[in-house]
C-alpha cells in the first residue's frame, strides 16, 4: 500500500470513529428532547384532566364523569387510557377498559395516595415508549380520594427515526467535505512535496541534479531546503575531488615525464662521453679535407653534407642535454614587446622563404617579471613550429595583451596563431608529451613543446593550445604580473 492510502487510512478511521460517536450521541440527544417535549405535552393535558375529574367527584355527577373519560379517549390523541381507582385501589371507572397497555404497579398507586403526590415515568413495549401518568384525587378538604391513571403510547418512535436519519445525512455530508478537504491538504501539502524530493534523489543519482522548489516553512520545505544545501555540498565536493584527482593524474604524467627524462639525461650523457669525441674527429678530419679541395671540386659536396650532418648529430645531443638539465630561470624586468620584435627579425627570413605573412597584434605591456633568454627561446619555438605548419601564402599572428586570470591576478597573454590544416583531435593530448610529433622523420625531436611548457611552468605561468582540424592552431603563453606591477596604460601615459 502506497504513502497516500496509510494516511487517508490514518486520517479517516479516527475521523469515522468521531463521527459515529457524534452522531450517536447526537440521537440519543434529538431523542431525550423529544421525550422531554412529550412529557410536558402530556403533563398539561394530565392537569387538565385532573381538575375535570374532580370537580364531577364533587358534585357527584358519576354520569358526566364517565361521560368524559370516555369522550377524552375516544377523542383526545393524546390519550390512550384513563383510569379511576379508590383507595383500596379498586378501578372504579375507566374510559377505555379494553386498552392493551402494561398494568401500573400497585407500589406505585400506594405511593401516589400516600404522599398525595403525582408520578410520571415511561415504558418501553413493542418498540415503542409508553408514558404513565398517576394523579391524585382531592376532596374539598384536599385530603386525598383516589388515583386518576392517564397511559398514552407517545409517538416519538417515528421522530427519533427520523431524527436519526437527518442526523446520518448531515454527518455523511460533512464527512465527505472532510474527505475531500483531507484529500487536498494531504496532496498539496505531503504527497506533491514528498514527489518533488523523490524526483530530486533520482536526478542526483542518475548525476544532474536539479534544485528542489522548496515553498513555504513546514517540515518538507525545510527538509527540501536541508537536500538542496546537501546536493550543493556534494556537487562542490565532487568537483573539488574530480580537481584534486585531475592535480593528481598531472602530478602523474610529471613524475613519469621526470622519469623519461632521468632516462634521456643518462642515454644524453653517455651519448655525449662516447659519440662526442668521435664526431668532434670526424668533422675535424673533414673540414681539414674540405680546405685542401677547391672549392668546385665533386667531393667538396660531400665533405660539407658530412659536416652538416655532424653539426646536427651534435645540436641533437645538445638538445637532449638542455631538456634534461633545465636551467632555472633568472628573472628580471624584461620589456616583453621589446623581445617579440627581436624575435620577429630572427624569424622573418624564414617565413618570407615560405611565402607567409607575419602580422601582429602588440599592447603596450611595459616590463614584465621574466628571464628574456628562456622566454625568447619558447616564443622562437612557437613561431618556428606555426612557419612548419603553415603552407605558403598563410599567415601567423603573434599577439601580446594584458589578461588576468580569476584567481591568479594580473598577468599577460602571448599568442602565436597560425592559419595551417591544425591538430588532430586525437592528437590534442600528446603534443606536450616528450617526445611526441607530428612531424615527418627526422626534422623534429618532440622536445620543443615540452620544454617550452617546462619554461613557462618554472615562470608561474602556463602554455595552452587551442585547435580545431582544418582551422588552425593557437598556442597561448601567459605569464602572470605581480599585483603592484604598473599596469600597461601607466607605463605607456607621460
Amino acid at each position: 500500500m502506497g504513502l497516500r492510502g496509510r494516511l487517508i487510512i490514518v486520517l479517516l478511521i479516527p475521523l469515522s470513529l468521531v463521527m459515529a460517536l457524534y452522531g450517536f450521541l447526537r440521537v440519543r440527544q434529538e431523542e431525550a428532547q423529544l421525550l422531554e417535549e412529550e412529557r410536558r405535552r402530556m403533563a398539561v393535558t394530565t392537569k387538565v384532566i385532573q381538575i375535570a375529574v374532580e370537580n364531577a367527584l364533587r358534585d357527584r355527577q358519576i354520569s358526566d364523569i364517565k361521560r368524559l373519560l370516555g369522550e377524552l379517549a375516544d377523542f383526545q390523541n393524546e390519550v390512550d387510557r384513563i383510569r379511576l381507582f379508590d383507595l383500596t385501589l379498586t378501578p372504579i371507572l375507566a374510559g377505555r377498559p379494553a386498552s392493551a397497555e402494561p398494568e401500573i404497579p400497585a407500589d406505585d398507586l400506594r405511593r401516589v395516595i400516600r404522599e398525595g403526590r403525582g408520578l410520571d415515568f415511561y415504558q418501553e413495549r413493542d418498540g415503542q415508549v409508553v408514558l404513565s401518568y398517576l394523579k391524585p384525587l382531592r376532596n374539598r378538604d384536599g385530603s386525598v380520594r383516589g388515583v386518576i391513571e392517564i397511559v398514552r403510547r407517545a409517538g416519538v418512535g417515528t421522530k427519533v427515526r427520523a431524527a436519526r436519519d437527518e442526523v446520518i445525512l448531515r454527518i455523511g455530508l460533512v464527512s465527505l467535505v472532510l474527505v475531500l478537504l483531507i484529500l487536498t491538504v494531504v496532496h498539496r501539502n505531503v504527497l506533491t512535496p514528498i514527489r518533488r524530493l523523490m524526483a530530486g534523489v533520482r536526478d542526483f543519482a542518475a548525476g544532474h541534479p536539479e534544485p528542489i522548489p522548496a515553498r513555504g516553512r513546514d517540515e518538507l520545505a525545510e527538509l527540501a531546503r536541508a537536500f538542496n544545501q546537501m546536493a550543493q555540498g556534494l556537487e562542490e565536493a565532487q568537483r573539488q575531488v574530480q580537481a584534486e584527482t585531475e592535480a593528481k593524474l598531472d602530478l602523474a604524467r610529471q613524475v613519469r615525464q621526470a622519469e623519461k627524462l632521468a632516462v634521456v639525461g643518462r642515454l644524453a650523457s653517455g651519448l655525449a662521453h662516447e659519440i662526442g669525441t668521435p664526431l668532434n674527429i670526424i668533422s675535424g678530419r673533414a673540414e681539414y679535407l674540405l680546405q685542401t679541395l677547391p672549392p668546385d671540386d665533386p667531393q667538396a659536396a660531400h665533405l660539407r653534407t658530412i659536416v652538416t650532418q655532424i653539426d646536427r648529430i651534435s645540436a641533437i645531443i645538445r638538445s637532449l642535454l638542455d631538456a634534461v638539465r633545465p636551467q632555472k630561470p633568472e628573472i628580471q624586468a624584461t620589456d616583453a614587446v621589446a623581445l617579440l620584435r627581436q624575435v620577429l627579425t630572427l624569424v622573418e627570413p624564414m617565413a618570407r622563404k615560405k611565402g607567409l605573412r607575419l602580422r601582429t597584434e602588440l599592447d603596450p605591456l611595459g616590463p614584465i617579471p621574466a628571464d628574456p633568454n628562456q622566454l625568447q627561446q619558447v616564443i622562437i619555438n612557437l613561431l618556428v613550429n606555426a612557419i612548419e605548419a603553415t603552407p605558403p601564402g598563410g599567415s601567423i599572428l603573434l599577439a601580446a595583451r594584458e589578461a588576468p586570470r580569476d584567481g591568479a591576478g594580473p598577468g599577460v597573454e602571448i599568442r602565436v596563431a597560425d592559419s595551417g590544416p591544425g591538430i588532430r583531435a586525437e592528437d590534442l593530448p600528446r603534443i606536450f608529451d616528450p617526445f611526441f610529433t607530428t612531424k615527418p622523420p627526422g626534422q623534429g625531436t618532440g622536445l620543443g613543446l615540452a620544454i617550452s611548457r617546462d619554461i613557462a611552468r618554472e615562470h608561474g605561468g602556463s602554455l595552452s593550445v587551442e585547435s580545431r582540424e582544418g582551422e588552425g592552431t593557437t598556442m597561448v603563453v601567459w605569464l602572470p604580473r605581480p599585483a603592484e606591477e604598473p599596469a600597461a596604460t601607466e607605463a605607456a601615459s607621460p
